[in-house]
């Protein structure tokens, strides 16, 4: 809008040019002049309440008044009142008439919706539990708490306010269950939540092994005579865990550490066992708080199955048939990002709340080699082929499309696997290809990441991890307008992912405020590193990375040396974000066996 004050004095200067002997010329017409009360000419209001707007009209003598919204007259008078019920985005002309002339505006009135305060905690999926006498700490995440300055928070413990900060200390001494209240409020409404905590004297424990993919239920472990399995199993609560392990209830000597590596010599079922202990403390402590506490030990187990035929027998050759590209999209579980549900460049319906709709989505897209996002950090993509990709030996075995640039790399790890137990599913063990990262003391192995549902649209996804740290995925209003990051598929509040994590190298330019993802020396998908083979990162052909099948290895970093890969993952390796950019996302175009000639 135009600042009406230059029309008022040019008006002024008029007459002051027609003035003779400090009498006006009254015989040159005045036309009605206009200043609205908004510079912008843009008036926000939120439903339900009251908006006025009080224009200046100059030379009105006599004047009509008209307000037309939406093409309807609206108001007769000076000014305008109304209220909306609903959000809407209304064009208003104000038009004022006299003898002398017509002038009209044009504004615009925004109806928001009201936005109370929406709470946000990451809890435990099975409860929340704490030790007798120890902090726990509860630091929600509250949207629109600096809506004006009647917010307010409040924390209650039976029915008395105990704190009104922020955040809030809970310390109890005496077994037993209670609640704790949060009230957040603002202009615009109230949101409370009733948090139940057990306090105990013993956590609960939990000892289970994990599973190759996100939507497996089996733990069951395949593999060939003389491969190694490597059994690691996942822990709960565990402060000084000891381990003891069993094959077909024989215990094994040596064997104290998390990780187990058994290899069997003939085909067969073993069934194996791993008995985690936890010591319960220091006596001392114990004592002081009055608690009984025994030592913990729970057991976990697994079924092994040593096929008895072998990989030249489940090889699968390809024929005159073949694709040289992915023929299948297994499975799809982003981790939350600014892309997850985006409905303009991400190219989500918003109807994707099924994982067939999720994989219906990557295969489209993939399909037309267009980019999907992984989201954050262990965000995963899970694709085949129609035939068994061969390893060549020292070649490049199949190259993978992202969108990498100079600065702008976002590595994702690569594993493969071979389908071992013969049932066409990525269900066996997955072996990671070996990267410039591998074995550097930053270099995370079995990271592990948990995110939280947030409770309201357009709030950060919060989430914590294996190692006592937490964080969250920002909501970037300025670039999207999804409801949510969390993969609206993922039907838990919370779900887990886990992998390699590489160390971070994102940088942010203190003159400029750009933010730059350095490169990996090689190995990871979407980066700009030494087996980059070219390919355009914008017209859609995808810039390209190389990979050897022969750099797969076991869990303790010796070569697994496979013959042939029959399934590809890629999985987001840096839990990081560049500030106004969001976070660190590995995206992927297509995959591609560079071991036959393109079917076209």
């Amino acid at each position: 809008m135009k600042k009406r004050s230059l029309l008022l004095l040019l008006f002024i200067t008029l007459f002051i040019s027609c003035n003779k002997d400090d009498t006006i010329d009254k015989q040159i017409p005045v036309p009605p002049v206009i200043e609205l009360d908004s510079e912008t000419g843009i008036y926000t209001i939120k439903i339900g309440r009251k908006l006025t707007i009080v224009p200046t009209v100059h030379y009105a003598e006599g004047a009509m008044y008209s307000w037309i919204v939406d093409g309807k007259l609206a108001g007769t008078e000076a000014t305008f009142t109304g209220s909306w019920n609903e959000p809407a985005e209304l064009m208003v002309t104000f038009r004022v008439e006299t003898d002398e002339g017509k002038a009209e505006e044009e504004l615009r009135i925004d109806v928001l919706e009201l936005t109370p305060p929406v709470i946000s905690l990451a809890l435990p999926s099975q409860g929340l539990k704490v030790l007798s006498s120890t902090d726990y700490i509860f630091a929600p995440d509250i949207q629109n708490d600096e809506e004006d300055l009647s917010f307010s928070c409040e924390w209650l413990r039976d029915g008395k306010v105990v704190s009104t900060e922020p955040t809030y200390t809970f310390n109890e001494s005496e077994l037993g269950l209670y609640t704790v209240v949060i009230k957040a409020t603002n202009i615009d409404g109230e949101d409370t939540h009733e948090i139940p905590v057990e306090v105990v004297d013993q956590l609960p424990y939990k000892v289970a092994f994990d599973t190759p993919s996100y939507l497996q239920t089996s733990t069951d472990r395949y593999t060939f005579a003389g491969r190694p399995i490597f059994l690691y199993p996942l822990l709960e609560y565990f402060d000084n865990p000891k381990f003891e392990w069993t094959v077909d209830g024989e215990s094994v000597t040596g064997a104290t550490g998390r990780t187990f590596k058994f290899t069997p010599t003939t085909a067969g079922e073993y069934k194996i066992a791993v008995s985690v202990s936890d010591s319960p403390g220091d006596a001392n402590v114990r004592m002081s708080r009055n608690i009984t506490r025994a030592e913990t030990k729970l057991t976990a187990e697994v079924t092994v199955h040593c096929t008895s035929k072998t990989e030249n027998d489940l090889y699968r050759a390809a024929t005159a048939t073949s694709s040289n590209i992915w023929n299948k999209v297994y499975e799809y579980i982003p981790a939350p990002g600014q892309f997850i549900g985006e409905m303009k460049t991400g190219g989500f319906t918003g109807q994707e709340t099924t994982h067939e709709q999720a994989l219906a989505y990557a295969e489209e897209r993939l399909g037309k080699k267009i980019w999907v996002s992984l989201g954050g950090f262990g965000g995963y993509i899970t694709v085949g082929f129609d035939h068994s990709i061969p390893n060549s030996g020292g070649d490049y075995d199949f190259t993978i499309q992202g969108n990498a640039f100079d600065g702008s790399s976002e590595p994702g790890i690569i594993w493969v696997m071979q389908d071992i137990n013969n049932n066409g599913l990525p269900d066996d063990e997955w072996y990671e290809l070996k990267g410039s990262e591998t074995g550097k003391p930053e270099t995370i192995q079995d990271y592990e990441i948990t995110y939280y549902r947030p409770a309201g649209k357009g709030m950060d996804v919060q989430w914590t991890d294996s190692r006592g740290k937490s964080g969250s995925i920002d909501y970037l209003i300025q670039y999207h307008n999804q409801d949510y990051y969390y993969p609206g598929w993922i039907k838990e509040d919370t779900y887990i992912l886990r992998g390699t994590q590489l160390e971070s190298r994102n940088v942010q330019d203190p003159t400029t405020g750009y933010w730059a993802n350095q490169t990996y020396d090689w190995g990871y998908a979407d980066n700009f590193g030494e087996d980059n083979l070219g390919g355009d990162p914008v017209d859609g052909s995808g810039q390209n990375n190389g990979f050897r099948i022969s750099n797969a290895i076991y869990r303790d970093g010796t070569p697994a040396n496979l013959k042939y890969i029959d399934f590809i993952k890629v999985q987001v390796g840096v839990n990081t974000k560049s500030g106004w950019l969001g976070e660190v996302s590995t995206e992927v175009f297509s995959f591609t066996d560079l071991s036959i000639t393109p079917n076209n």
